[in-house]
This record gives C-alpha cells, sequence and structure tokens, in this order.
C-alpha cells in the first residue's frame, strides 16, 4: 500500500478541498491519505466524512505546530490545545492511542533544523518523517539518517498543498491496512518505508504553481469545492 502520509487543504494552507484531495489521490493510484492540517482536524474529517465509498484508506491526522517543531499525530479526532509542548503533545497523543511523527526536521527554511533534533525528546516520537515532498533530498537524507541514529521508523509524505504535489513522497506500507487501526498498528510496527524523491526544480515549480493557484482563486476564477 502506498500512502501519502501529509497533506494540506483549504481548512489551514493547503489550495485543495478535502474532496478534490480525495479525487486527485484515486486517479494517481494512491492506496490512502492523511490529511495534515496546521492546528486542525476538521480537513481530515471533511475527508473521512467525503470518502463514501470506502475505496481509500482515510487517516485522521494533524500537523501540530510547537516552538520545539512540527509534529505528525496520526489517529486523532480533536485538536490538542493550543502552544500546546512537544511533551504534552506525545502524552495526549499516547492517551488518545494515536501515533507522532517528527515532521521534515530538517526543513526549516530548507535546510535549517528544527530545535527538537537536539533534544532527547525525539527519543519520545515513535516515528520521524525521512521524505518530504517539499524539502530538498539532502535535508532529507538527513531526516533518514536520525531516523536511523535513534531506530525509528521513517515515513514519507509530500506535503503537498496543491494537486501537483500530492503523491510526490508517500509511505510504502508492508501490509495491507483495511482500516485506520491496522494502520497504526502498521506504523508502530515499523512495517513502512519511506519512498520519493526531491529535486530544486520540482520544489521551485511547487512554489510557483502555488502562487498562480492563489492568485486564480483570489480573482474566483477557480473556487475549492
Amino acid at each position: 500500500m502506498i500512502v501519502d502520509l501529509h497533506v494540506h487543504t483549504k481548512f489551514s494552507d493547503g489550495l485543495m478541498s478535502p474532496r478534490e484531495v480525495l479525487k486527485i489521490a484515486r486517479r494517481i493510484g494512491l492506496s490512502g491519505v492523511a490529511i495534515t492540517d496546521h492546528d486542525t482536524v476538521d480537513g481530515c474529517l471533511e475527508a473521512i466524512r467525503a470518502n463514501v465509498s470506502g475505496d481509500l484508506l482515510v487517516v485522521p491526522g494533524i500537523e501540530v505546530s510547537t516552538p520545539s517543531g512540527h509534529i505528525l499525530v496520526y489517529g486523532l479526532h480533536e485538536a490538542p490545545r493550543k502552544n500546546v509542548s512537544v511533551e504534552e503533545l506525545i502524552d495526549y497523543a499516547r492517551s488518545q492511542g494515536a501515533v507522532t511523527a517528527l515532521a521534515h526536521p530538517f526543513g526549516k527554511v530548507f535546510f535549517g533544523k528544527y530545535p527538537i533534533v537536539d533534544s532527547e525528546i525525539v527519543e519520545r516520537l515513535d516515528l520521524i518523517e525521512g521524505i518530504n515532498g517539499r524539502i530538498p533530498m539532502v535535508s532529507n537524507r538527513k531526516a533518514i539518517a536520525l531516523a536511523l541514529a535513534y531506530g525509528k521508523p521513517a515515513i514519507g509524505g509530500s506535503d503537498a498543498h496543491i494537486p501537483e504535489e500530492l503523491g510526490t513522497a508517500a509511505t510504502y506500507l508492508l501490509e495491507n491496512c483495511e482500516n485506520v487501526d491496522d494502520f497504526l498498528v502498521t506504523l508502530r510496527k515499523g512495517l513502512c518505508r519511506p519512498i520519493g524523491n526531491t529535486s530544486f526544480t520540482n520544489i521551485l515549480g511547487g512554489v510557483v504553481r502555488r502562487f498562480y493557484r492563489r492568485v486564480l482563486l483570489t480573482l474566483n476564477i477557480i473556487t475549492l469545492r
């Protein structure tokens, strides 16, 4: 199974609706997606409701902004409180049976690292995002090395904000997952691998496309449905 575990929609800073994400995921052959909007679960909950046919694995997710870095959480149906610390977030996620992952650890303005990288808190996280579709491979390789150093499973996600970015990086699951519970168990067992490759050309193209799509939305030439 190939699942894109890092996708943004109009509910945060993405330029796609949850329904559009599902439509594109089907078209490009993904097995599933995780909507991980910034600090809200509204997008993923709408995607779950929209997945009437149940043909895709739609994972409830969120990307939580903390002072130390961005943390992806899978399996939450309710967002944590604002300004939460990483330690508090990990405790909250575990109380809900959710899984945590350090997002793009070396992707602060492409090459910089987030403070959490130098913290022992990394040991408490379940996963590390090894390949992010909007981060240069030199930074992704550092993320994979970090995962290896801590003995953590690595995952991949496109960090898509526009249709063209969806699926550019993803996670290959070594077990078939019929539901979210299966998915969370598979991640905890480490039966996952990050896949994808990024280049400066593709990243720059994404920046241009996002700007162009934002202009079209501002002018009401296109709408998000």
